[in-house]
Parts: structure tokens; C-alpha cells; sequence
């Protein structure tokens, strides 16, 4: 039970990274685009400005937060971006960028220079087609260069795919392959139904155990990232690295987010999925007179967020828990170990293996 006590001692709302949305500009224009939850105006002056970066810095620096992502929009349109994360990385922290990586080549190698430790590229397709579709930009060759670019350049890539019932499923190997090239991680991610996704998530919606389904064969490890979303981590037979990210009525998901958001106008949201208004930031420093009275106003306003958080989708405590219709083969094994691991061993091991990738999706149906 040690696992399942520190799953649920997570909804005492730990806040560990901030998800910080720089711009809401964009160069693609993606049919299933969430724009980190957040659909103001997006009017280039209301960007947060450096002084705000950095007063946001020390006031979640004060709360423990050692880890910041930078998002949009499309973090690579602002011209400061490299001054960005001198800011966030100057205390040592973890920063990262999710990117679609079609004007990365503006930004290196200051970014590495900066203390930019990876970026999650939203790479949806490998045919110039179906990219074309998703994105709105026909742009796939100079996202690959800036791939290769940034590989060059050592500098450590997760590549985001958001798979698409009949637009990409075709594309699940190829990326693995274009991955093992480059030495990327992978992040297979089920499209979630907010903002504009909403409108066609029936239409696109491939539950996350298809994708295991996919890459049963292909599985030689299994872990899970206890903490972050409590993902499963697959080790395949070329040695990438693949995350499932399925947040679709994963309660397990949920759990385990210690993230708030901060939009691009600075105002704080405590889940993509939050329906209430936004916690506004600079009215209070409006009122603050010093550096440090603004501080103190941005710490006050991550409390405040912070204390909003709750899983989107929760546990039902009252309801039955169902075993899946198929034989359940390893549901003594199916749960990590504290540090995550999840290893299988023995006479028996690649049937266990394969169970459990099978049985994942039902369990988190």
C-alpha cells in the first residue's frame, strides 16, 4: 500500500513546477490547439513582461518551486527568449519549452547557452499531408532540420504526439524510428477534449490503450513515473523511451498533477480543465509599491491558485471497483514500487510484460 499512500497524499496540493504560457501568438494554427487552457485576446503587449518573469521567479522560487515550463502560443516568436530562461534557470532550476520547433533555429545554441535543459517538440505527423491538416503550416521539413539542429547542439528532446484517429496512427512507428535517430523520448499523448479539440474530440479520440496495443510487441520495460501524472514509461526493443499521457477519465492521472498554470497576461490558472475565472495577477502589483510588496503579492496569488486545485477527474469512492471483463494477469505486478520501477523477471517475464501493457487502458478506463 506504500504506492497507493503517497498517490492519494498527493491531493494535499503539493506545487512543485509552474506551466508559464509567454505569448499567445503562434505561427500554426492546430485543429485541437488547448492554448494551455487560456482564450483571451492575444494582443503582443499583454506578454508578460521580463520584470514580471522575474518577480514570478523569486515569489514561486520562496514556495519551493525548482522546475518551469515555458509554453504558448509558441514560446520561439518572442525575441527575449533566451533572457526568459537565464531568469528561470539563474537559481539552478529545471527549465524546459514545449515548441513546435519551426523557428528553434533563431534561438540556438543561446538557449543552451541560457540553461534550457530539453524541449518537447509538437511533432503530430511525419507525412507532409497530414502535418499540413493538423497544423495549418506547411512546415515539416524545417521542423525536422531544427531537430537534427538541436540534437547538434546536445541539446535533449521529447517529441510530443497527440495521435489522431485517421490523421497520424500511421505515423506511431515512424516516429519511433525518427526518435531513435535523434535520441529523443517520446510522449504519446490521447487528445483531451478542451479548447478548440472540444469541437472534434469524437471525431479524433483514440483511447490510449490502442496505442499500447500498438506497441506490445515492441516492449521490453515497464515503469511508471510515479509523480508526474503517474505515467507509464515504456523501454522499447530499439531503447526509446515512450511516456503515455492519457488524461481522459484517468483519475490516477489526476492525482498526482502538482502543476499550476500562469497565462501569458499573468493570470494564474490551477488546471487546464478549470472552468472559474482566472486568479489575476497585476491588479495586486498594481497596488504594490516596492520589489518586495510585489513579491509578496505573487506568492499571496500561488497560494491562493494553488489552494484551487483539485483532480479533475476523481476517484468514485462510492462506486465499485470493476475488474475488466479480460483475465486479470497481473494486478499484483500492475502497481509500481515507490522509486516507480516496475520490472519483470523470470521464466515469465515477457507474458507479464505483455499483460500488463494490455491491462493498463482497461484499469484506467
Amino acid at each position: 500500500m506504500g504506492w497507493l499512500a503517497t498517490l492519494f497524499d498527493r491531493y494535499g496540493r503539493p506545487l512543485t513546477n509552474l506551466r508559464i504560457m509567454v505569448t499567445g501568438r503562434c505561427n500554426f494554427s492546430c485543429f485541437f490547439c488547448h492554448m494551455e487552457g487560456y482564450h483571451e485576446s492575444r494582443l503582443a503587449k499583454e506578454e508578460l513582461s521580463l520584470e514580471e518573469i522575474d518577480i514570478l521567479h523569486e515569489a514561486a522560487s520562496r514556495l519551493g518551486v525548482k522546475a518551469y515550463k515555458i509554453t504558448g502560443g509558441e514560446p520561439t516568436i518572442r525575441g527575449d527568449l533566451t533572457r526568459i530562461v537565464e531568469i528561470l534557470a539563474s537559481d539552478g532550476s529545471y527549465v524546459s519549452m514545449t515548441t513546435n520547433a519551426s523557428l528553434l533555429h533563431r534561438h540556438l545554441p543561446r538557449l543552451v547557452e541560457a540553461g534550457l535543459r530539453h524541449i518537447n517538440v509538437s511533432l503530430h505527423a511525419l507525412s507532409r499531408e497530414a502535418f499540413r491538416r493538423i497544423t495549418g503550416a506547411d512546415m515539416l521539413d524545417r521542423v525536422l532540420v531544427n531537430l537534427r539542429l538541436a540534437r547538434d547542439y546536445g541539446l535533449p528532446i521529447k517529441i510530443n504526439f497527440v495521435v489522431l484517429k485517421g490523421l497520424n496512427e500511421n505515423d506511431i512507428e515512424k516516429v519511433i524510428e525518427l526518435a531513435a535517430e535523434l535520441g529523443a523520448m517520446v510522449q504519446f499523448i490521447e487528445l483531451h477534449p478542451v479548447g478548440k479539440a472540444a469541437k472534434r474530440f469524437r471525431e479524433h479520440h483514440l483511447p490510449r490503450w490502442r496505442v499500447l496495443e500498438k506497441l506490445d510487441p515492441r516492449i521490453v520495460e515497464i515503469k511508471y513515473r510515479v509523480g508526474l501524472h503517474n505515467r507509464p514509461i515504456l523501454l522499447l526493443d530499439n531503447g526509446v523511451r515512450v511516456e503515455i499521457v492519457g488524461p481522459v477519465g484517468n483519475y490516477l492521472f489526476c492525482a498526482a498533477c502538482t502543476r499550476v498554470r500562469v497565462t501569458y497576461d499573468f493570470k494564474l490558472l490551477p488546471c487546464l480543465n478549470w472552468r472559474g475565472a482566472p486568479v489575476p495577477v497585476r491588479p495586486r502589483l498594481a497596488k504594490a509599491a516596492t520589489r518586495e510588496e510585489k513579491v509578496s503579492a505573487v506568492v499571496e496569488a500561488l497560494r491562493e491558485v494553488n489552494a484551487l486545485r483539485e483532480p479533475y477527474v476523481k476517484f468514485p469512492l462510492k462506486a465499485p471497483f470493476t475488474i475488466p471483463r479480460r483475465r486479470w494477469g497481473t494486478a499484483r505486478l500492475g502497481l509500481p514500487k515507490r522509486d516507480g520501477s516496475l520490472r519483470f523477471t523470470g521464466p515469465r517475464a515477457r507474458l507479464h510484460e505483455e499483460l500488463a501493457a494490455k491491462e493498463w487502458g482497461g484499469y484506467l478506463a
